[in-house]
């Protein structure tokens, strides 16, 4: 590589990570009406380091104690107290302090049901417990900004089975919510990316696709014989007596999976829809317990108030000091890891910041360390080779070149072995230990995309430069080498 080559992509490498660095470190300032967000802002915490919400969700026939001392005398007399709460005495003998069995057993399917909800949205540290026995409390993570968290936690409380209408208040519509859509005729629900915002994807099985075929094929008819009529043609979605959305029907759907959009801005929106479909379709999922709260809260992270601050902190002084070990040590190859290594750094930001759906959480930190520690130690041990290659006399160039080549194997199957074994382990596994395979599975493709070629190229880049590039790479020998 030339000089004159070399200095132009030392120059445009430069501008593009400083411009990085600053899109993605700067702290959020105002200019004007306009707010400007690094990126490390807009990456999603966990509840351990950036707080969140909660609320409690209180079932039919059960008062908090505040909503209870506002109630008139003659309500108060329906209700006795249960611990913290108040049970109305249809469900609970205070003088046997007893509840009812079937009451029970309908909270407990709902407790069921509203917990395997939550842990299909993904939230890393999301909490359902009980309180006061009969009450549910559920802790989340900080949320996108555009999710309407009153909106999201009703939807996931949601009671009652599954019914797919074409109509809203007829009488026939009586008819078409007895006919329940359970796993027979939906194999499940998912999101889906649309061209704006997100789909929730419903998919059928084959006597699901022919039943929905029949039923929109006849919606479509009865809108060419009644012009007039505007409910015909609008397809409801219904969990119980609630409808989360509908879908215009212009014709015939026959297909394995339909994609409704148009009101979900957000991943959460429609995986909250999505996961709520996906609980009603065994019944032994089902509750018809109505389920509400009143007040959603922020909390503090659990971990402390500035948790978060003193983590990226720490992390910044071990990146800061592997690439300061890196300069001492090896110089001009420690140069090349410094640009390589936040070449990592950033890319890995930009996964992060950008994937919908990463939360980090204490767990994602340390698989951010481990993985810089892998593409930091296999640098290091090319630097070694290269170092110990040189000391048996080769050229510089020669030594580079074969330094690489005796790192090669190892470095390559290393990355195998984590990447398939993080691939394996969030495909599995949900929460915490998904996101933290996750990080860890993204930090390992750029280990091994910045230890075998990024690395590799910015040395010879900066080794372009000086005349001395012996003493570049701080190497030495008892008699002086003209390597230019």
């Amino acid at each position: 590589m030339g000089k004159g080559k070399s200095v132009l992509l030392i120059v445009i490498v430069t501008v593009v990570l400083a411009g990085l660095l600053f899109i993605g470190f700067t702290p959020s300032f105002s200019v004007g009406v306009q707010n400007f967000r690094s990126l490390l802002s807009g990456v999603d915490l966990g509840t351990d380091l950036g707080g969140g919400y909660y609320t409690v969700y209180y079932p039919e026939g059960v008062l908090s104690a505040s909503d209870y001392a506002i109630e008139d005398e003659e309500t108060q007399s329906e209700y006795s107290q249960y611990k913290g709460i108040y049970l109305s005495n249809e469900i609970y003998d205070a003088e046997t302090q007893t509840v009812d069995e079937e009451f029970v057993s309908e909270f407990d399917n709902a407790v069921a049901a509203i917990r395997a909800r939550f842990d299909q949205m993904g939230f890393v540290n999301c909490s359902v417990a009980l309180e006061n026995d009969y009450t549910v409390r559920v802790s989340i993570p900080v949320v996108n900004d555009n999710v309407s968290l009153q909106d999201m936690f009703t939807q996931l409380a949601y009671s009652g089975s599954l019914h797919i209408t074409d109509s809203t208040i007829d009488t026939s519509n009586a008819e078409r919510r007895a006919e329940v859509w359970d796993s027979s005729l939906v194999s499940g629900a998912g999101v889906a990316g649309a061209e704006e915002g997100y789909a929730v994807a419903i998919n059928f099985t084959s006597e699901g696709r022919t039943r929905f075929a029949e039923l929109t094929s006849s919606m479509v008819s009865s809108s060419e014989d009644d012009s007039s009529s505007s409910s015909s043609a609008t397809l409801y979605f219904y969990i119980g007596t609630d409808s989360p959305m509908s879908v215009p029907v212009t014709e015939e759907m026959d297909q394995n999976t339909i994609y409704i959009s148009g009101n979900f801005d957000t991943r959460e929106e429609a995986q909250a829809i999505a996961s709520v479909i996906n609980s009603v379709l065994d019944e032994d999922d089902l509750f018809y317990l109505d389920m509400t709260f009143t007040y959603i809260y922020e909390f503090a992270p659990t971990m402390g108030e500035n948790t978060a601050v003193w983590v990226a902190a720490v992390v910044g002084v071990l990146f800061l000091a592997a690439i300061v070990f890196a300069l001492a040590k090896y110089k001009g190859m420690g140069l090349a890891f410094t640009y390589g290594f936040l070449t990592w750094m950033l890319a890995l930001l930009l996964c992060v910041s950008l994937i919908g759906g990463i939360v980090v959480d204490f767990g994602g930190v340390l698989a951010l360390v481990l993985s810089a520690a892998l593409m930091t130690g296999f640098s290091y041990y090319a630097y070694s080779n290269i170092r110990g290659e040189f000391a048996t006399g080769k050229t510089l160039t020669a030594s580079i070149k074969s330094g690489f080549k005796k790192s090669l194997a190892l470095t390559i199957d290393a990355h195998i072995v984590l990447a398939a074994a993080s691939l394996v382990l969030w495909l599995v596994s949900t929460g915490t230990v998904a996101f933290m395979s996750l990080i860890f599975l993204i930090g390992t493709l750029l280990s091994a995309a910045c230890t075998l070629l990024v690395n590799r190229f910015y040395l010879y880049m900066f080794m372009a430069q000086p005349k001395n590039k012996i003493a570049f790479c701080s190497f030495k020998r008892e008699e002086a080498e003209d390597d230019e």
